[in-house]
C-alpha cells in the first residue's frame, strides 16, 4: 500500500497546477449541475402551482381581413353610351356587389376579353354607387383601366376608405364578350 501512496504522491508533486486546475473544473461543473437542477426542479413546480392560459383562441375579426371574392357572371344590356355592366355572382349565386360596414378596404379586379377587335380602346371603370331616393347615383370612378393591344386590365387594386352600404358598379365599354375565367373582383377589408 505504502507503494502506491508513493506513486501518487509523486504524481501529485509533478502534475501539480494540472491537477489543481482539474479539481477547479469539476467544482465549477458540479456547481453549475446543481443550478441546471434547482432550475429545472423550480420550473417543474411551478407548472403545478401556477394555472395555465386557456388553449382556446377566439379570433378578433377587427385585427383580421376578411376576403370576399366574386366571379364574373354576365354583362347587361347595352346603356346609352355603349357601355355594359358586369354582373357578378359568389358561393351564394349572382349577387349586388355591396360593402356592408364602413371601414378601410383593399379593392382589386381585373377584366379579360374573350377576343380583341383591332384599333379599339376598351374602358374598364369601378364605380362607388350610393342610393338615394330609390335610385343608384355614382359618386366617383376608383379604378379606371384601358385595353388597348392586350386581352386583360391586368390586376387592378388599390386601398379605399368605404362606408357601409356603398355598391360598387363596374362597366366596360363598348360591349364585348368577356372572358369569364379570367375576370374576377375581390375585396379586402383591412379595418
Amino acid at each position: 500500500m505504502s507503494g502506491s501512496g508513493r506513486q501518487h504522491e509523486e504524481l501529485d508533486s509533478s502534475n501539480g497546477p494540472h491537477v489543481a486546475h482539474l479539481r477547479r473544473l469539476v467544482w465549477l461543473l458540479l456547481v453549475w449541475s446543481f443550478f441546471m437542477t434547482l432550475g429545472v426542479a423550480v420550473s417543474i413546480s411551478l407548472q403545478f402551482i401556477l394555472p395555465r392560459p386557456s388553449n382556446k383562441v377566439v379570433p378578433d375579426k377587427s385585427n383580421h381581413p376578411e376576403l370576399i371574392t366574386y366571379d364574373f357572371s354576365e354583362s347587361t344590356d347595352r346603356s346609352a353610351d355603349g357601355s355594359v355592366e358586369l354582373k357578378w355572382k359568389n358561393v351564394k349565386g349572382n349577387v349586388k356587389v355591396e360593402v356592408q360596414e364602413d371601414g378601410n378596404y383593399f379593392l382589386y379586379l381585373q377584366v379579360t376579353l374573350e377576343n380583341l377587335k383591332p384599333n379599339v380602346t376598351y374602358t374598364v371603370k369601378l364605380d362607388i354607387l350610393h342610393e338615394t331616393d330609390k335610385s343608384l347615383k355614382s359618386e366617383k370612378t376608383i379604378l379606371e383601366r384601358h385595353i388597348n393591344g392586350s386581352r386583360s386590365t391586368g390586376f387592378m387594386g388599390k386601398g379605399f376608405l368605404i362606408s357601409g352600404g356603398t355598391i360598387l358598379k363596374v362597366t366596360c365599354r363598348p360591349s364585348v364578350r368577356l372572358d369569364k375565367a379570367n375576370t374576377y373582383l375581390g375585396i379586402i377589408k383591412l379595418s
